[in-house]
């Protein structure tokens, strides 16, 4: 990736030096020409501009097609995700009837692609890449944290009290799920209020407590 982006910056360089190249050619044409010859370099400068322009508005348009692709994918992510933090898995066990569960994961495909693919590079989005790369290392963590805790409650026997304590260590005050939720609001909060004209980020369903 990092070589084809080297690849795009050189032929954008070589576009741009070949066209401003030949606009100070034209330019000095046009100042040296005689006055009745005038025309046809005007007629040149003037369409030499117009690729300029057209090359750069080129350019724009499709680094905002590409953020937008991103933010939406982001979009479709967080809804995914609040549907996986808000699993019925997540609810409190019965202490009567402790019983093994296998937790659904948050994902983050569409994470890693906005943070490597370079689109938020610029210092306007300094504050969604810090976010998301917060949130990145806080969901690797929670997915750690749930893999241990399967691996703890199914070496023990159903209804035992082990299990109903693994249940209140994983979702204990101030720990990764609850920092996995906050970070997902603060995520999605961050989402509607800067880029809510370019994505549709819906409203997650609440979160078992």
């Amino acid at each position: 990736m990092a070589r084809r982006s080297r690849r795009r910056s050189w032929l954008a360089v070589l576009t741009f030096s070949a066209l401003a190249l030949a606009l100070g050619v034209c330019v000095s044409w046009l100042v040296t020409a005689p006055a009745a010859a005038r025309w046809e370099p005007v007629i040149q400068t003037l369409a030499l501009c117009a690729a300029i322009s057209g090359v750069f508005a080129e350019r724009r348009a499709a680094a905002q097609e590409r953020l937008q692709q991103t933010l939406q994918a982001l979009a479709g992510e967080l809804v995914k995700n609040a549907g996986v933090l808000a699993d019925p898995r997540f609810a409190p066990l019965d202490p009567a009837h402790p019983v093994h569960r296998v937790f659904p994961r948050p994902v983050l495909s569409a994470s890693d692609a906005a943070l490597v693919s370079g689109v938020l590079a610029e210092r306007r989005h300094s504050a969604l890449t810090a976010l998301l790369h917060e949130w990145r290392d806080t969901v690797h963590e929670l997915n750690r944290r749930l893999d241990l805790a399967e691996v703890r409650s199914f070496v023990v026997e159903p209804g035992s009290a082990e299990l109903i304590r693994i249940d209140e260590s994983l979702r204990r005050d101030g720990g990764h799920l609850q920092h996995a939720r906050a970070l997902h609001t603060r995520l999605e909060t961050l989402l509607r209020a800067q880029y809510g004209g370019v994505v549709d980020v819906r409203e997650p369903p609440p979160a078992v407590r």
